[in-house]
C-alpha cells in the first residue's frame, strides 16, 4: 500500500521524567495503508501512494478514489511499470459494488505493474493473431505491464477464464503473457465508462466499469 529514566534520581524526578515520556508518546499514530489511483488518462508510473478503494467493497468515505472520474468509453487509460518490475498475474475476481462492476488482477513479485485498458471491436490474442471468443455486447481490451514469465518470476499464472453470472460482467478471459506483457479481456454487456486504479499490498491492478 512508528510505533530510562536516569540513574540516581529521586523517586519524585523520576515520576516526573516517566511522565513527560509518556506525553511525548501519546501523539504517535500508525499510518493509514493505501493504493495509488491516476487520473482517466495517460500518465507516468505510480510513484506516491495516494487513498484507495479496497476490492472487497468496503469503502470508507475518505478511502474512495478521489479525483478519479470515470474516463469515456473512447478513451484509453495507460501508466507505465516501475522501473525493473516483473511480476506475475496470480488471482483474477470479479465483483458488483454500488454504481460499478470490479475486475481485480492481483500480482506477484517485484515492483509496481502498468496498463493499457481500453475497448475494442475484436479481441486478439497476441501474439498468435488468433480471434478470441469473449461474452457480451462489448470487449475491453486489458494490458498490464512488467510483467514475466512464471518460470522467471517464480509465481504461478492463473490460468482459468470467469464467468460471473450476475451483473455488467460477462466474461474475463485467463492472463496470457508476452515479452513483459500481460493480456486479458473483459466482455460487457454494452461499452460503459470505466477507470483503472493501482492497489498495493497485495499488488493489484482494479478496473472499475459504471453501473447504471
Amino acid at each position: 500500500m512508528t510505533r530510562t529514566a536516569g540513574r540516581g534520581r529521586t523517586g519524585a524526578a523520576a515520576v516526573l521524567a516517566l511522565g513527560v515520556t509518556l506525553t511525548g508518546c501519546a501523539g504517535q499514530a500508525e499510518p493509514a495503508a493505501s493504493g495509488t489511483s491516476l487520473p482517466a488518462s495517460a500518465s507516468p508510473a505510480p510513484t506516491t501512494p495516494t487513498p484507495s478503494p479496497d476490492d472487497d467493497g468496503t469503502v470508507a468515505p475518505d478511502d474512495d478514489v478521489v479525483g478519479t472520474a470515470f474516463a469515456p468509453v473512447g478513451d484509453e487509460l495507460t501508466a507505465e511499470p516501475a522501473a525493473d518490475s516483473f511480476l506475475t498475474v496470480v488471482d483474477v475476481r470479479t465483483g458488483e459494488h454500488d454504481g460499478y462492476d470490479r475486475v481485480v488482477y492481483e500480482l506477484a513479485g517485484e515492483g509496481l505493474p502498468g496498463w493499457r485498458v481500453g475497448y475494442v471491436d475484436e479481441a486478439v490474442e497476441d501474439p498468435s493473431g488468433e480471434v478470441v471468443d469473449v461474452d457480451g455486447d462489448a470487449t475491453l481490451e486489458v494490458w498490464v505491464t512488467g510483467t514475466g514469465y512464471p518460470f522467471d518470476t517464480g509465481h504461478e499464472e492463473f490460468a482459468e477464464d470467469l464467468r460471473p453470472g450476475a451483473g455488467d460482467v460477462e466474461h474475463v478471459t485467463r492472463p496470457l503473457t508476452f515479452e513483459g506483457m500481460t493480456q486479458s479481456f473483459v466482455g460487457l454487456d454494452e461499452q460503459r465508462p470505466f477507470r483503472v486504479t493501482l492497489l498495493e499490498d497485495p499488488v493489484r491492478v482494479v478496473v472499475d466499469v459504471q453501473d447504471d
